[in-house]
């Protein structure tokens, strides 16, 4: 009896992993507004994003500007910005503000069947004020359209609910997976075996993890695909890297499993050493 409910804790702590990891990564990189921010404001570091920003600043200034102002004097400035200690916040922010409008409820009709756009108004300003372009006027907001909602599904507050459930069940299946585990081994005739079952639990979730990376990262791609070229590009590079990210977190949790399943076969082997003697 006791070894049936051993088992049984150690599968319900198994399908609980499998839950708990990519939900309570989803919550600490993308849901939480925080830790989505100082998520992505590393990746203003990476070169291929700067140089794509600072073309779709330099096409944008240059429109402002009506062609009167050169590329040659455009470019050098808006990669001086890109490479510049002001950047990662802006760029940030910019970012953040599409996260609220994935994560938050719409309260007008206007954000219900709007576009979803990156608006780099406060970028270029900043390179006009602080570059050498302080002759360039520019008349309203500078918004990119990133994709048409009604096609991509990246309507205003859609991931809303969404992103309250992946919280609760990144949570709940943590909670769920310690105490059943916990009672897997206070119940345990052999605990060395049942460890290295939870461990090998583990591993399976880290496995799942990484193939819902991959399946992640093609439905992302698919959701900014009607996007124009440079934001497209620099969407698609900011879905690799949190792909990547996750499936670190996958190696370092099936890490772990491979960890317990080699003191579970240690505490096994040692314990039936004793029992020979």
């Amino acid at each position: 009896m006791r070894t049936l409910g051993a088992g049984l804790l150690t599968l319900i702590a198994t399908i609980a992993v499998v839950c708990a990891v990519p939900s309570l990564w989803a919550h600490y990189r993308v849901v939480d507004p925080a830790g989505f921010t100082s998520f992505v404001e590393p990746m203003a570091t990476d070169r291929a994003i700067q140089d794509l920003i600072a073309d779709e600043l330099a096409v944008q200034i240059s429109d402002q500007a009506s062609g009167v102002v050169p590329s040659s004097i455009v470019e050098p400035a808006t990669r001086a910005y890109t490479r510049s200690d002001q950047f990662p916040a802006d760029f940030a922010d910019v970012l953040g503000q599409q996260h609220d409008w994935l994560f938050t409820e719409p309260t007008t009709e206007a954000q219900r069947n709007g576009i979803m756009e990156l608006n780099l108004t406060p970028m270029v300003n900043r390179v006009l004020k602080g570059y050498g372009l302080s002759g360039v006027r520019v008349d309203g907001q500078i918004e990119v359209a990133l994709s048409e909602s009604q096609r991509s599904g990246l309507e205003a507050g859609r991931y809303r609910a969404i992103g309250d459930r992946i919280t609760q069940v990144g949570f709940g299946a943590a909670a769920v997976a310690a105490i059943a585990a916990l009672l897997a081994l206070v119940i345990a005739r052999r605990r060395g075996f049942t460890l290295a079952a939870l461990g090998v639990g583990v591993v399976a979730a880290a496995a799942v993890s990484w193939l819902l990376g991959a399946l992640m990262r093609s439905r992302a791609r698919d959701e900014v695909a009607g996007a124009e070229n440079s934001p497209r590009r620099v969407a698609e590079l900011i879905i690799d890297k949190a792909v990547a990210d996750f499936h670190t977190t996958a190696l370092v949790v099936g890490g772990a499993g491979v960890v317990a399943v080699a003191l579970g076969i240690l505490v096994s082997l040692i314990f039936e050493r004793r029992q020979a003697r």
